[in-house]
């Protein structure tokens, strides 16, 4: 079926946090991935938690302020994000950080600057966001500048930076990122982008998991562009992101679930995954609730 009326369709809607900062950290901290599986958790806009079955934690793109509306005020702004903060900067524990290109809801500094012991993680970047990282007081020995179609290893993870359009001529080394788990799980970020025939090269297999932007208004993919990349790429499973934390750039994500079943036919599954909330995949497992 490629619309369940059941799960309901009326966006945007209001977003109520079920744990504190500290119990998401402590849920995070317990949680175990079976062998052959990893775990993925959402917190909005492109930001995502991977974590393996070995304990690697992974985070893409963290924006865990209002920092691109208020910038330090803490005032409301129209450009104020519409979701709770989930999870604390301080409360992020992941070592691994990732960051798809240098735009304020993709490479934060405020958040950078609130993380804790930053020179005992990775941060690995494309060119424009590294004097970003620099200036929020990450030290340069802990910074990867990487570039599309280059690999990098850590731990039991195998990341690819993968191509990603420009999205405006102030940003134009965006990049993607395929991520290997050592017992087979992967996941592919496309971060922001533009359509082109190019998008996601540097893939060279079939991810589980594809996590793909669908907010068309601000030059990324369209909600049938996604879908169209869906159907090039052929993921297990589908999940759509960077629709709900701006008002001005947000985009029904069941729009995306029909064009999805039109260009695929119902050979990639899609998931809306909830916030904040446990999902586990596999090769042989699609992603689902834990």
């Amino acid at each position: 079926m490629d619309f369940d009326p059941e799960e309901g369709y009326v966006f945007p809607q209001p977003v109520h946090p079920s744990k504190t900062s500290q119990e998401f950290k402590t849920e995070i901290a317990g949680y175990t991935p079976q062998p052959g599986t990893a775990a993925l958790w959402y917190l909005g806009n492109t930001t995502f938690i991977l974590k393996t079955s070995r304990g690697t934690l992974l985070c893409l793109d963290p924006y865990l302020s209002d920092f691109c509306a208020s910038k330090r005020t803490g005032e409301r702004t129209p450009k104020s994000r519409l979701l709770p903060i989930f999870l604390e900067p301080e409360d992020l524990d992941a070592t691994l950080l990732l960051f798809t290109h240098s735009h304020c809801d993709h490479t934060d500094p405020l958040t950078l600057e609130r993380l804790t012991q930053p020179g005992e993680r990775l941060f690995v970047a494309p060119f424009q966001a590294v004097p970003i990282l620099r200036g929020a007081g990450i030290p340069d020995y802990a910074i990867q500048l990487i570039h599309p179609g280059q690999t990098l290893t850590y731990h039991d993870l195998t990341l690819t930076a993968t191509f990603a359009e420009p999205t405006d001529e102030q940003e134009l080394n965006q990049v993607g990122y395929w991520v290997r788990a050592e017992d087979g799980p992967s996941v592919y970020f496309t971060g922001d982008t533009a359509p082109s025939e190019k998008v996601g090269a540097g893939l060279t297999g079939k991810p589980d998991v594809m996590c793909v932007c669908i907010n068309g208004g601000y030059h990324n993919l369209s909600h049938w562009e996604a879908a169209e990349l869906a159907a090039k790429i052929k993921p297990t499973t589908a999940v759509p992101d960077h629709f709900d934390m701006m008002p001005h750039n947000i985009q029904p994500p069941h729009i995306f679930r029909k064009s999805l079943w039109e260009n695929t036919k119902g050979q990639v599954q899609y998931c809306r995954m909830d916030y904040a909330q446990t999902y586990i995949f596999g090769p042989q497992l699609p992603l689902r609730r834990a």
